[in-house]
């Protein structure tokens, strides 16, 4: 990779140049073969459009090998977190008066999680000093550069003071653990009396063996991804690619998430996943940019962010030598980026307007335009996602509700009182109290206006507001029922029929789109519609029942289909066209929603883009992306049957 570098050579043979399709026999995990395979298809459109690469780096997401009971273990503690991340926000509010930063939020969670105490002398960490610069500090227990382990069980807050002392030692260094000394003893029995910590944090603070050969193991692990996935796709790439003529490359490099955040960190970029996915495209050049030869240099340099506050005379735990600060500070100085302007290059490369941002870069001259008005050429990035075709999902919602009242389009279902949630406005509270059944009944009438005041109490949120049991209302002397539940309405369109009840329509499989010449019409397509001698033909119509669609006949004319992830233009008269992944379809007013490509949340809450009008638009048009982010305009489709063989009713 070279700064500027959008120039292309197209390979002489590209047929030598490919890996070979993969064996479900050799990898029998779904997960992994998919991986492997997709990885696969995108190294070779990669070098069909480029040629043979000169080295290969790999990176690749940290749980595609896990099983299943392990990948949903991560989800839950992610979740975890994020309501661990509210609560603290919301405690760092109350306390400072302003959204936290990102080191400051961390502060918070290791002030909480060590009991507001310093763990190396169990002394007091007092809350309101937590901004107070030089005050405390964030310390690697494992110092960073001696293990590259930047995560949550190798850090703890400490006053900087220890911080300063401690240097690059580990607790059982600084502490001299070694003589048995009583500050050692008391730093081990605080650690195994938190609760709070896991046990992988314990085994971090507590270690006694950090030698150099321990620690080149740990670094190994950190900065080396070893696990099957991605060893796995190494030995298919060194066993099967060829790489350009001239390369001295020998093997991969596979890097680790823990290298990559260092270097992204040191080169000063910004990743932000809120942002969307392109943070996986920022990543893969941070990859592109490192090699074996980096390590260590990285090395020195973490050493010498951990010492530049430390005392003339301090002995590195590791050399027994006096280390010289000035000469570390240099280090610093010099450590260098790929090539200049390497992180503003990276930057406008993942804007908007890439050809714009390009031009205004120092040193953008024509010696580095391919031709005259190339950077014209230049497109955003766009993420490549893989349409949703597959013919699987519930016939129906499991929630069977009743269908007394579907002559008047209602239907109703027991709801617990705890699981009422509505707006905070008294308007939504009042709208959500006229769905339950019975509310204008004059024998309800007290009962109704005590669930009332509860939610309004509460801001709508029936958890907190029927915690404590509410009673029906009773004659004195009477004992009064204790009120659980109520038959809360909803309107009920269309649905199937289940044991005398009715449930909602499960997964919707796709949407066909079709046009009188004039409009544009959209027929959803439900997994129990696969089972039906014929395909549905009624499309949505705003603010009309099912029964009332428009029936799609001869004078209407199949476009094409719409699965989750299809990439779908609606231009307009008057408005800009809007352009995304298929999401969904809203059967009440017939729009639909479209994902922006990257899942910016700044396109929409989400990322999502709703209430996309169809039927009046100027155009509809259906959009295949190929592995490298290019669309290919769809111009005719005929339309499938759909396969009920694997129908879960």
């Amino acid at each position: 990779m070279a700064p500027f570098s959008w120039k292309k050579e197209p390979p002489q043979n590209p047929g030598r140049f490919r890996l070979p399709a993969i064996s479900k026999e050799d990898f029998p995990n779904p997960v992994v073969y998919r991986a492997l395979n997709q990885a696969r298809k995108l190294v070779n459109a990669i070098m069909d459009e480029y040629g043979p690469p000169a080295n290969v780096h790999i990176e690749l997401a940290r749980d595609l090998s896990k099983p299943f009971d392990e990948r949903k273990k991560i989800e839950r503690d992610q979740k975890a977190f994020a309501e661990l991340k509210d609560t603290l926000v919301g405690k760092f509010r109350e306390r400072f008066g302003c959204d936290p930063r990102k080191d400051q939020l961390l502060k918070m969670r290791l002030y909480d999680e060590q009991h507001a105490q310093s763990p190396y002398s169990q002394s007091p960490i007092d809350l309101g000093r937590l901004l107070e610069d030089g005050y405390v500090e964030i310390d690697h227990a494992l110092p960073y550069s001696r293990s590259f382990d930047d995560g949550m069980n190798n850090k703890v807050l400490v006053h900087t003071v220890e911080n300063r002392n401690k240097g690059n030692q580990t607790p059982y260094e600084y502490l001299n653990g070694a003589q048995d000394n009583e500050r050692w003893r008391n730093f081990q029995a605080w650690v195994e009396s938190n609760k709070s910590y896991r046990q992988a944090k314990r085994d971090r603070l507590l270690r006694k063996d950090f030698s150099d050969k321990a620690a080149e193991g740990f670094r190994e692990r950190n900065l080396t991804d070893t696990r099957y996935i991605s060893k796995a796709f190494k030995n298919l790439v060194e066993q099967h690619l060829q790489l350009a003529a001239g390369s001295n490359s020998k093997r991969c490099v596979v890097a680790s998430g823990q290298l990559t955040a260092f270097l992204r960190t040191r080169w000063g970029l910004n990743k932000v996943r809120e942002d969307g996915d392109l943070h996986h495209a920022l990543d893969a050049a941070v990859v592109a940019a490192a090699s074996h030869g980096m390590v260590k240099r990285l090395s020195d340099y973490a050493r010498r962010k951990e010492l530049n506050m430390v005392r003339e005379g301090f002995v590195d735990p590791q050399s027994g030598e006096v280390l010289d600060v000035e000469a570390l500070r240099k280090l610093e100085m010099q450590f260098p980026a790929p090539w200049p302007h390497f992180r503003q290059e990276l930057e406008a490369w993942l804007s908007p307007d890439p050809a714009a941002r390009l031009r205004n870069l120092p040193g953008y001259d024509q010696a580095h335009t391919p031709s005259p008005g190339a950077t014209q050429t230049i497109q955003p990035i766009r993420v490549s996602r893989a349409p949703l075709r597959r013919g699987l999902g519930q016939a129906h919602q499991e929630t069977i509700r009743s269908a007394k009242w579907l002559d008047q389009g209602l239907s109703a279902i027991k709801m617990p009182l705890e699981n009422l949630k509505f707006k905070a406005d008294i308007v939504s509270i009042e709208q959500g109290i006229q769905k339950i059944l019975g509310w204008d009944d004059p024998r309800n009438e007290k009962l109704i206006e005590d669930i009332r005041q509860r939610l309004i109490a509460h801001g709508g949120d029936g958890k907190r507001a029927f915690k404590e049991p509410l009673y029906k209302p009773s004659k004195p002397g009477k004992v009064a029922p204790v009120v659980r539940t109520v038959n809360f309405t909803d309107t009920q369109k269309s649905g199937i029929s289940v044991r005398g009840g009715i449930a909602n329509n499960g997964d919707m499989l796709r949407v066909d789109i079709f046009t009188d010449g004039k409009k544009f019409y959209a027929v959803p397509l439900y997994v129990a519609d696969a089972v039906k001698a014929e395909l549905p033909n009624r499309a949505v119509v705003a603010l009309k029942p099912e029964e009332e669609w428009t029936v799609m006949d001869e004078n209407f004319r199949f476009l094409f289909s719409l699965h989750p992830n299809d990439w779908v233009r609606v231009g307009f008269k008057k408005d800009a066209p809007k352009e995304g992944y298929f999401s969904g379809l809203d059967r009440s007013t017939g729009a639909i929603s479209l994902w922006a490509h990257d899942r910016n949340q700044a396109a929409g809450k989400d990322g999502l883009l709703r209430g996309i009008g169809i039927k009046t638009a100027l155009s509809v048009e259906k959009f295949h992306v190929d592995l490298l982010g290019r669309l290919y305009l769809v111009q005719q489709e005929t339309r499938q049957p759909l396969c009920h063989k694997r129908i879960k009713v």
